[in-house]
């Protein structure tokens, strides 16, 4: 398992659309190979073939419908480019050499997990992480230290080196299934998680 310095960076901007399903690793350290990931990926059928001109994206693959669950009765996707309309599509990104965190529009404050409040200043530790080798970060409410990702974010921003991100989903919209994160962890010999993040 090959690990950064510890330190965080914040992710670059992304176009603002109407939202992601992303997954990442537990461990914001741990760091998925590459082409064993897209390999594993489009074999199991949630890839499919690559998109000219966007990097690192795909459109979905054969099977993608059994490995991403829909919420509703009436959920509509796009699965294929419409001229400039959105669509479902996946894109891998990273890896990144140290952790970057993401977040959106959706994201809130995140609880501290030893007294639950809420941490109303997430927003300049955040950005406050870039340098810090050991980013320990203290609850206003209860002064416990702990680092950023392991406040209580409510699947609305999360922490990684490497993303498998579904575009063009709401949050909420698309839940990966246990088959997926059992291959995932598989992959990587730890487990992942999934959150949502808008863009804008």
């Amino acid at each position: 398992m090959l690990k950064s310095p510890r330190s965080v960076r914040l992710c670059p901007y992304m176009p603002a659309h109407t939202g992601r399903l992303v997954l990442s690793t537990r461990d914001p350290f741990l760091l998925p190979e590459p082409m064993l990931l897209t390999d594993a990926l489009s074999e199991v059928g949630l890839l499919g073939s690559p998109l000219p001109g966007r990097d690192g994206a795909f459109s979905v693959g054969e099977r993608f419908l059994q490995l991403v669950t829909f919420a509703g009765c009436s959920v509509r996707i796009a699965l294929s480019p419409e001229g400039n309309a959105p669509f479902c599509h996946i894109r891998l990104t990273g890896p990144f050499e140290q952790p970057v965190f993401l977040s959106g529009r959706n994201t809130r404050p995140p609880r501290c997990r030893n007294c639950r409040q809420p941490f109303q200043g997430w927003k300049p530790a955040a950005l406050s992480l870039s340098d810090i080798e050991i980013p320990l970060v203290a609850c206003p409410t209860c002064d416990q230290e702990s680092p950023l990702w392991a406040y209580d974010w409510k699947q609305k921003a999360g922490f990684g080196r490497s993303f498998v991100q579904v575009e063009e989903v709401f949050p909420g919209e698309a839940v990966p299934t246990p088959e997926l994160l059992a291959l995932l962890a598989g992959i990587t010999n730890g487990e992942w998680r999934y959150f949502y993040i808008q863009d804008g």
